[in-house]
């Protein structure tokens, strides 16, 4: 089921290139580009 989030979120946050590159993103085969998904870091704890 979806629903609507209706909380309002501040505009014009900047991620540092450091911090993508942190990001544990899976690119899709199809247009990596656009289609990927972002996994949870794995802290080696489980």
């Amino acid at each position: 089921m979806a629903v609507i989030d209706q909380n309002s979120y501040p505009t014009g946050v900047k991620v540092s290139d450091e911090e993508m590159q942190q990001l544990n993103i899976v690119h899709h085969p199809f247009h990596g580009e656009w289609n990927y998904t972002i996994k949870p870091q794995t802290d080696g704890l489980g």
